[in-house]
């Protein structure tokens, strides 16, 4: 399945991870848009009810974690949320456990294969 015209918001505040992201996808047709800070993030998630999220946890305003709800809660009237593929350093157990509780869909370490990640995402955008 394509990802043309899926709707993904980048949230990491690694500058050149953003930059590889755009260029990967947007390859595949994706409708990129990013953030750096938790704060510019959700305020996307709601102006622009995207897809897929993909998060990191490690943001300079506030830990990715606590903003998971949000995004989760960021579609406004349907009963769809996007899918939040976190994308992080945090290799323990307890924080993909904590993740995936509070929310995330899917969970990715980094360093990580480009071809992963969009597995994740063909599988999660075919859900949507």
């Amino acid at each position: 399945m394509g990802l043309e015209n899926k709707r993904i918001i980048v949230i990491d505040d690694t500058a050149a991870i953003r930059t590889f992201l755009r260029i990967s996808l947007e390859a595949q047709g994706v409708r990129f848009f990013e953030a750096a800070t938790a704060a510019t993030g959700i305020k996307l998630c709601q102006e622009l009810q995207p897809d897929i999220v993909v998060l990191d946890l490690g943001l300079p305003d506030r830990d990715g974690m606590e903003i998971l709800p949000d995004i989760k809660l960021s579609r406004q009237n349907t009963d769809t949320s996007p899918a939040i593929v976190v994308l992080t350093v945090r290799k323990e157990q307890q924080v993909r456990d904590r993740a995936m509780a509070m929310g995330a869909d899917a969970y990715l370490t980094k360093p990580f294969v480009m071809d992963d990640l969009l597995d994740i995402i063909r599988e999660k955008s075919a859900v949507i």
